[in-house]
């Protein structure tokens, strides 16, 4: 019988130690995920920074010599 006993308690800690691993992998996967996630984010909204920069400076940029010689006068180029 303490054979069995001690068959038993050797199971039930190797299956716990699976289970501990298990989740520590698990858990470890999520958050390289997370990171991962974050940094695209960032990534992302910084292109899109850089992008509606381009686009105002197209949409502000004089059409006519007269208006960037107006902008040069003015300090505003």
């Amino acid at each position: 019988m303490t054979a069995e006993l001690l068959a038993g308690a050797m199971k039930f800690i190797v299956t716990a130690l699976g289970a501990l691993i298990w989740y520590a992998t698990r858990a470890g996967r999520n958050a390289a995920s997370v990171r991962t996630s974050e940094a695209a984010k960032a990534s992302a909204e910084a292109q899109t920074r850089k992008a509606q920069a381009m686009n105002q400076a197209q949409a502000d940029k004089p059409a006519t010599k007269e208006a960037v010689l107006q902008r040069l006068g003015d300090g505003s180029a």
